[in-house]
């Protein structure tokens, strides 16, 4: 057992991670940290199955240090799993900027993979036989072994189960599609894939700040009709698209600020309100509010990105979050994605959402 806890986040985000868990968890003691790591000292053993419900934190587990080759972590791996117990191993790189900011040419995935191989080659399979596969499941003892260039490998361990990403570092894998208008196809995607969000083919979805429609794209190819608020242009691709059979699913185009648009310019059968606009989240909060009131019948969620002016605004998210529960949602989690930059996502569903998802 160890006495330390890793958590990782967005480059920068590390001081949010230390107010959340002062909150969260007030016996914790800060410890170590490098840019998207931060690890905590505890008084107790860390739990590999410890439940850690911070939104900036993008994947935890148990700390067990740096190792410089795979020979030292196995030893780590063989002082902590089970003799014979199956692992699942998770092999990821530390960000190295702000998402949308890295260099030129760069991509996350070689250097981890370098790694992994390394690993697999040497992998002692008498002692702990390795699961194929990086996705973890349900009940997985799982190893984790964080990665940064001219760095040892930090090492850690954790058991899947609820709030722990199935992804390696909690990095959601999205292929973005070459004509995808831009980068909110891929948020929103990470956010649909955390969120479980029963988004199905023949919903209706309004956006509110659509341009120029990387999100709304997402929405057209699963098979979603969606009206999107925005004064500015949106890209062709989502203008004429034209979804096949059964959905026959289009993009309408409500051209004005989202202050003109009034709940009569939508349709009375509105299943998700979404937002991604570049306002205080208190203000935008208003017109989600107010697009959401009265399709109750039909209303099965809020799909919100609500960006903050620094990371000390991560005081407010919990008034926030009481607001948007206000809305009439029974259930609301909030995470800050991968592909966020200084912003969290928001998931809200209401009862006709949450039976949805639930299949009751």
């Amino acid at each position: 057992m160890t006495h330390f806890l890793f958590c990782v986040c967005q480059l920068g985000a590390e001081p949010a991670v230390k107010f959340e868990l002062a909150a969260l968890r007030p016996e914790l003691r800060f410890a170590y940290s490098r840019p998207g790591l931060v690890t905590f000292k505890s008084p107790a053993p860390v739990s590999a199955d410890a439940q850690l419900p911070a939104v900036f934190v993008r994947a935890f587990g148990a700390s067990l240090g740096p190792a410089d080759g795979a020979a030292k972590v196995f030893t780590m791996l063989s002082g902590t799993c089970p003799p014979g117990h199956p692992v699942r191993l998770h092999v990821w790189e530390r960000d190295v900027s702000r998402p949308g900011e890295e260099p030129p040419g760069f991509r996350y995935g070689p250097r981890a993979a370098e790694a992994r191989a390394a690993l697999v080659a040497a992998w002692p399979e008498g002692q702990h036989p390795l699961l194929a596969g990086e996705v973890a499941e349900p009940g997985d003892w799982v190893l984790d072994v964080i990665v940064a260039e001219g760095e040892p490998w930090w090492v850690g361990y954790h058991v899947h189960g609820p709030g722990h990403s199935p992804f390696p570092g909690g990095r959601i894998a999205v292929d973005m599609p070459p004509e995808a208008p831009s980068r909110a196809y891929r948020k929103l995607e990470e956010a649909l894939i955390w969120s479980g969000a029963p988004v199905r083919p023949g919903d209706v979805a309004v956006e509110i700040g659509s341009a120029p429609g990387g999100a709304s794209y997402a929405l057209l190819r699963r098979g979603v009709t969606v009206y999107g608020i925005d004064p500015a242009l949106m890209d062709p691709v989502v203008l004429d698209y034209r979804g096949a059979p059964p959905a026959d699913n289009r993009f309408i185009h409500l051209h004005r600020p989202m202050s003109m648009v009034q709940r009569a310019d939508l349709p009375a059968a509105l299943h998700w309100v979404l937002m991604d606009v570049n306002l205080a989240p208190q203000v935008a909060l208003i017109t989600a509010r107010r697009l959401a009131a009265r399709p109750r019948h039909a209303l099965h969620g809020v799909l919100l990105t609500l960006k903050l002016d620094d990371w000390r605004a991560v005081r407010h998210i919990p008034r926030l979050l009481a607001s948007i529960s206000a809305m009439g949602m029974e259930e609301v989690k909030a995470t800050q994605l991968p592909s966020n930059r200084m912003e969290l996502f928001v998931c809200g569903l209401t009862r006709a959402g949450r039976q949805r998802l639930t299949g009751d």
